[in-house]
């Protein structure tokens, strides 16, 4: 008992001074998502990092994988700088990562492959920037009505999805959005999640397209 009680407050007394490091810097060896990496310090110690004060779109969510590629674009294989912020639940330093001069936590949001983090955003300026990524439609934005991460983590998406009252969904139907003049097959995450004020059905995609609508980014190729 007494060494269990030894090696948790070693434990915790790593983490602590982990927390207070003003930075860490590594390579890139690995990243899990839009918002997570792994480095490899000088000491041949990995770190895993959490990209703070944003949020990723999950694995199963759509833009998921896009949200991976694109901070592998940004991060991978680079050495990164990371301002610590904090530890979370994990055990993951949390923190704004720096890629090659980039700011990969805002460069994802300007993107549109994050949400920013509102429980734990404490830089404002973020806010402008998710907000000019909105307004262009990018990345996720380009969905009329995409799901923040942290509800769908809840298992909210049901009953969102539920709310949409929308005409009943048929296998090769094709649903435009009006507002944003994009298409969805029913095959892709978006198909369901349109105000139905908003749906423009068509018979074919080249009816969509020949009416000046374009396929959704995230529909299967």
């Amino acid at each position: 008992m007494k060494k269990s009680l030894t090696v948790f407050v070693v434990v915790l007394n790593t983490l602590f001074g982990q927390a207070q490091a003003a930075q860490l810097k590594g390579k890139v060896v690995s990243i899990a998502d839009g918002d997570t990496l792994t480095i490899l310090q000088n000491d041949k110690t990995q770190k895993r990092i959490r990209l703070g004060e944003i949020d990723a779109p999950e694995s199963k969510q759509a833009f998921g994988q896009r949200s991976k590629e694109s901070l592998i674009q940004l991060c991978g294989g680079q050495n990164a700088v990371v301002q610590v912020q904090d530890i979370d639940r994990y055990g993951r330093v949390v923190g704004r990562v720096n890629c090659n001069g980039v700011d990969a936590n805002v460069e994802q949001l300007r993107r549109g492959m994050a949400w920013v983090y509102d429980s734990y955003a404490k830089d404002k300026s973020l806010y402008g920037v998710q907000s000019q990524a909105k307004k262009a439609r990018k990345g996720l934005w380009s969905d009329a009505n995409p799901v923040p991460p942290w509800l769908w983590r809840k298992g909210q998406t049901t009953a969102w999805a539920a709310s949409q009252t929308g005409p009943k969904v048929v296998n090769g139907d094709v649903r435009g959005n009006k507002n944003s003049k994009v298409y969805h097959l029913s095959n892709c995450p978006g198909y369901t999640a349109m105000s139905p004020k908003n749906v423009q059905p068509f018979k074919t995609e080249k009816e969509a397209r020949a009416a000046g609508f374009r396929k959704a980014g995230n529909c299967p190729k």
